[in-house]
């Protein structure tokens, strides 16, 4: 656990040389924050993998899916080295806002959005990561 933690931290450090990080994920969770039990309400999941692909300036990302792919503008970011977690702050080509964490630790790339009033949870697990240098 101690070594996937190292390469992790490695990998998302090196983000910093302005190298090229890539994610794929294997597994989806569609959740709606409940009140009452302050808990996520998990909707849906789902097997299908997923691409990630920021630029090497940490602007943008390309996601892609089975069924769709979308560009998103990153207007800020934080990077916490002891928690190897990046927060950001990000916008979809069609206008939609998001609050977006890579979680090195717990290893998923979560989306966090408001919809009718209701706080929703996109949770990808992530399969794989690698540094494109170019």
């Amino acid at each position: 656990m101690k070594q996937i933690l190292l390469i992790i931290s490695l990998l998302f450090s090196s983000i910093l040389s302005f190298a090229q990080l890539n994610i794929s994920t294997n597994y989806r969770q569609d959740g709606v924050w409940n009140e009452e039990t302050s808990q996520w309400d998990i909707l849906s999941t789902d097997e299908g993998g997923t691409l990630f692909e920021f630029n090497k300036e940490l602007t943008t990302f390309h996601h892609t899916t089975a069924s769709i792919s979308s560009d998103y503008f990153i207007s800020k970011y934080d990077y916490n080295e002891e928690e190897v977690k990046y927060t950001m702050n990000i916008k979809s080509d069609v206008g939609n806002e998001y609050e977006m964490i890579i979680d090195g630790v717990n290893n998923c790339v979560c989306f966090f959005y408001w919809r009718d009033s209701k706080y929703y949870l996109v949770r990808h697990t992530i399969k794989n990561t690698w540094i494109k240098e170019n």
